[in-house]
Formats: C-alpha cells, sequence, structure tokens
C-alpha cells in the first residue's frame, strides 16, 4: 500500500475474508475460479452472518448480475407458488446454513486462527439467540 493511502473497510473486509477462507471460496473471489448461484448463496451468507456487511454488498454488485435471470426465475416461481407453499426458512434451509458455517471455519488454513473463529462463531450464534448446532461440529 502506497503511504499516505487509506484503507477502506471494503478493503479491510475482503482482505480478512481472503486470509481466512479456503483455496476455493479465494479462487472464486480473486477470479479465477466461476461463482455459481450457489456459491453466491453461501458466500453472501457467510459474510452476513460474520458481519462483513461491506464485503457482502461488494459480492452482491460483482456477482449479482451474471444471475439476474435465476433471480427472475425464482421470484416468478414464488409469485406462482406463495400461496400454496410455504417459503418460511426451513430445517433444511438451517442446516444448510450452520453446513457452510462448518466448511468455512474448518477451511481456515492457520489451525489457531480456525480454533478462534471457531469461538466467534459460537458467539454469534449466542448473540443471535439461535441454537448452537452440535451435529455441525461448530462447537
Amino acid at each position: 500500500m502506497q503511504r499516505g493511502m487509506i484503507m477502506h473497510q471494503s478493503d479491510i473486509e475482503r482482505f480478512a475474508f481472503l486470509f481466512l477462507c479456503g483455496k476455493r471460496d479465494r479462487e472464486i473471489l480473486l477470479g479465477k475460479e466461476k461463482m455459481t448461484f450457489s456459491d453466491l448463496d453461501r458466500l453472501t451468507y457467510v459474510t452476513d452472518f460474520l458481519g462483513l456487511t461491506r464485503l457482502n454488498l461488494d459480492i452482491w454488485h460483482h456477482y449479482g448480475e451474471q444471475f439476474r435471470e435465476h433471480f427472475q426465475r425464482l421470484e416468478q416461481l414464488y409469485d406462482e407458488t406463495c400461496s400454496i407453499v410455504s417459503c418460511d426458512i426451513t430445517e433444511i434451509d438451517l442446516y444448510l446454513q450452520d453446513r457452510w458455517l462448518q466448511e468455512f471455519c474448518n477451511n481456515v488454513p492457520d489451525r489457531k486462527i480456525r480454533k478462534e473463529l471457531k469461538e466467534l462463531v459460537k458467539k454469534i450464534y449466542k448473540e443471535k439467540g439461535m441454537e448452537i448446532p452440535e451435529e455441525t461440529g461448530i462447537i
């Protein structure tokens, strides 16, 4: 970084996330591997859960447009089925989100930092009033 250059919050969050994340996520965010819709869903969930708001918005701005048609189809499906199918979050959704957090934590390259991140995740679960899922191995 050049002398006198200011590092913005989005840069700090991106740098921290790239430091913590596993190789595949790093490759995706550095543009070396293609982002899938599932990746977008997972990465935006993880960044939101961890409170990395700027990075979350950056991911949406950078990748959201490529999934415009996908979002439009989902919106159409919702409009067609919302009166007969509940769109509330399900146990399967919660399990998937817990797995995403577990995988993110387990992919942290440094063992000591991995342990600290797992403790932070547990703290966030508690702060949000969420049950810490034992089966994911986060605890």
